[in-house]
């Protein structure tokens, strides 16, 4: 697993708001520290050099205060799925 950041607070709408070291892609499962699921990256903002990830928390099982402070991971699969599988048209005749 990838180490995705820190949580720095809980957003109004209750989503993490984790200070990045790596972006994941929006859509990845997002993790504590003993592999335990704890919701998904939501969006992806700020400057490039250091982004935030907001992550939506899974509510049946987390208390999203509880995580503030805490250091979140991905699994960093980093191939190609979904849309961007799709994007990607193959060579030759149309």
């Amino acid at each position: 697993m990838q180490l995705i950041g820190r949580v720095r607070l809980l957003s109004r709408n209750r989503n993490l708001v984790v200070e990045a070291k790596n972006a994941p892609p929006i859509g990845e499962k997002v993790y504590d520290e003993k592999a335990m699921l704890v919701g998904y990256v939501y969006d992806v903002i700020g400057p490039v050099s250091s982004p935030f990830v907001l992550v939506k928390v899974d509510a049946s099982r987390w208390k999203p205060e509880s995580l503030v402070g805490k250091m979140l991971y991905w699994t960093g699969n980093t191939s190609r799925t979904g849309d961007q599988a799709r994007r990607k048209k193959p060579k030759g005749k149309k």
